[in-house]
């Protein structure tokens, strides 16, 4: 009896020694400078989609900069900062709920609370005379018709430093994104200043465009580029490069749908022969169909400059980002953080426009980009074309 007992309790010892083995196995082993493995790797690439990061090249070794980016991320989720990835740390990481590096980027503007007058269901403006609300001082501008609406806010965040301006537009009945030409007989011709430009079409919000006329001028590739129905230019690259621009390409369609396109994916006959009004080639693209474009997160377009992205929620509905930079107060960004926050307003395309000196965005005759940046107008590049919404009739003088 003895015998067959020890026989039994050999068995069960036997069939449970695995099972600790893997139990012990399985037990998460805190990940520290000096680490190395699968579970680094996957650590890395999410604190890299997480803003962290700045590059997916990121190996499975755990050196010193992953030691401050462990710690950046357990500051902003208010985990204890050691630098080491323990069980708790690892799993946030992981976890849909993660902060990201740059919280305050990620959320949407809200509009602030003023007296408006009376809309419809779809925000529209009731009577027929426009409405108008400024404040410089809040950061808050406005412009509402019985088919136009436009909503410019001014957002910051002292942390990074960053400063940037949303400009919400929709449009209904026979309003839409319309483009100008500083010299139609010779398009790419006659540079002048965007606020020049603007006013003197009479534009509500005036925002600078592709600066094609720029390569135009310097016999530069120009990429294909439509204004109002008219293939202005259609020589491109051959296959998609890492340039800046790389000659993608936003459509406008008569729908108001704006759609994305790679520099080597639609010629300029195929896209007049889709209808196409309008084609605005820079680049790259920042988000199709609501995801971020792979090129973006590779990581060749981080150095921090202003940027200006033009995007669609859906036909007629657009947001315009314009991140300042080059300023004690706003350093600029990258395309990864530019694409992530676009990416994060909820957009379905994307597509960054020229930025740097070129960026202007102009509303009711003031540029404001100016106001936060420029003590006059010399210091903006002088471009050939823009893109206009919304058309009233200004003074002879708008600007002291």
């Amino acid at each position: 009896m003895m015998k067959k007992l020890l026989c039994v309790l050999t068995a069960l010892l036997l069939f449970c020694l695995p099972c600790l083995s893997f139990a012990e196995e399985a037990a998460f082993k805190t990940l520290v400078k000096g680490s190395k493995g699968s579970d680094v790797a996957a650590m890395k690439l999410r604190l890299f989609e997480l803003g962290y990061f700045h590059t997916p090249k990121l190996g499975n070794n755990f050196n010193d900069d992953t030691v401050k980016k462990v710690k950046a991320f357990q500051e902003n989720n208010g985990l204890p900062v050691t630098g080491e990835a323990d069980e708790a740390t690892y799993n946030a990481i992981l976890s849909e709920t993660a902060v990201s590096a740059y919280p305050s980027v990620e959320v949407p503007a809200v509009l602030p609370q003023i007296d408006w007058p009376e809309r419809d269901a779809e925000g529209y403006l009731v009577g027929k005379e426009p409405f108008l609300y400024e404040d410089d001082e809040g950061g808050f501008w406005a412009y509402l018709t019985q088919d136009l609406q436009i909503t410019i806010i001014k957002c910051a965040d002292e942390s990074i430093p960053l400063e940037w301006f949303e400009t919400d537009i929709r449009l209904r009945g026979d309003e839409r994104l319309m483009t100008v030409e500083n010299n139609p007989a010779r398009p790419g011709t006659r540079f002048k200043h965007p606020f020049d430009i603007a006013t003197e079409n009479g534009y509500v919000l005036g925002i600078t465009d592709d600066f094609y006329g720029h390569r135009l001028d310097r016999k530069d590739t120009v990429g294909p580029v439509i204004r109002d129905g008219e293939v202005l230019s259609s020589k491109t690259y051959s296959k998609r490069l890492h340039n800046l621009p790389n000659l993608d390409i936003m459509a406008q369609y008569p729908d108001g749908t704006l759609k994305c396109y790679y520099s080597n994916e639609k010629k300029a006959d195929e896209l007049i022969a889709e209808g196409v009004v309008n084609v605005f080639c820079f680049g790259p693209v920042l988000v199709r169909e609501g995801e971020i474009d792979p090129m973006v997160l590779e990581g060749w377009y981080e150095t921090k400059s202003p940027r200006q992205a033009l995007a669609m929620y859906e036909p007629n509905h657009y947001l315009v980002l314009s991140v300042l930079g080059r300023m004690d107060t706003s350093e600029g960004t990258g395309l990864i953080r530019f694409a992530r926050m676009l990416k994060a307003r909820g957009v379905e395309e994307a597509f960054n426009l020229d930025g740097g000196n070129t960026l202007a965005l102009i509303f009711n005759g003031r540029m404001l980009n100016k106001l936060a940046t420029w003590e006059n107008k010399q210091f903006v590049r002088t471009v050939t074309s823009l893109i206009g919404v919304g058309t009233k009739t200004y003074p002879a003088e708008t600007e002291e």
